[in-house]
């Protein structure tokens, strides 16, 4: 679902845009920085004219962002027991952000708003049997969960959550020229982001543990699309590269 979401912005956004930049010369770049305190970001900028630019970037969650969206999330009121299964370590903590932006203002169009579709995907990977236990209520060590055709020492995936999530994102931000260098550029946003989709499975390869599974599904997709609020301070240098 969020693969199509991804495709269907980039149509548009390509389509509605696609006169501007017949018309314009491209300014276009590397764009480096962060979305503190969120993620890392990494990649290409592309202004089409003075009104209208896209930007397309790889981000990633890393020290010392592990446990941001954890920690807004029981900031807004989520339940610390359920958020507690997507506590850290990652193993994998990465995505990729699409936006839009729109430049106004008579200062050289310096100042901008936009939107951007945000993917992430977050592997962690030996979940402690009691944050589980502790979360729903349960015990994992019983009959209830029947082992499964290996034994517990040749499990490779003793327990293992795989969360994949989208955000729409909103930001504003100004343009800070670095006149010793026309190359180069900064920018500060303030932005806030928003969870609209999440999916969660939850696996076990020594045994059967499908209605875990499907409860922590659900109950992280509840969590998430109501308490999945990010705001963030953006800072990023673009690197402006040759036409």
């Amino acid at each position: 679902m969020y693969k199509k979401l991804y495709f269907l912005f980039l149509i548009i956004t390509i389509t509605i845009f696609s006169k501007q930049a017949k018309a314009q010369d491209i300014n276009q770049g590397l764009r480096f920085g962060a979305k503190l305190p969120y993620t890392y970001d990494i990649g290409y900028f592309n202004r089409f004219s003075t009104r209208f630019a896209i930007h397309i970037s790889s981000q990633f969650v890393t020290i010392p962002f592990n446990n941001v969206p954890i920690g807004y999330m029981n900031l807004w009121g989520a339940d610390e027991n359920i958020t507690a299964i997507l506590d850290d370590p990652f193993l994998i903590g990465a995505g990729i952000d699409v936006g839009a932006h729109y430049y106004f203002g008579t200062d050289n169009r310096r100042y901008y708003g936009g939107m951007s579709l945000q993917w992430m995907n977050l592997l962690k990977k030996d979940i402690d049997d009691e944050v589980i236990n502790n979360a729903f209520g349960i015990d994992l060590s019983s009959s209830d969960y029947p082992l499964g055709p290996i034994s517990k020492t040749q499990s490779t995936k003793p327990l293992t959550l795989n969360t994949n999530y989208v955000n729409v994102g909103v930001f504003f931000g100004k343009i800070l020229p670095l006149y010793n260098n026309p190359d180069a550029e900064l920018r500060l946003e303030v932005g806030i982001n928003k969870v609209i989709y999440s999916h969660h499975n939850l696996q076990s390869d020594y045994r059967y543990i499908t209605p875990v599974t499907e409860t922590t599904n659900i109950e992280l997709q509840e969590t998430m699309k109501k308490y999945g609020w990010f705001p963030t301070i953006n800072f990023y240098f673009i690197h402006k590269l040759k036409n």
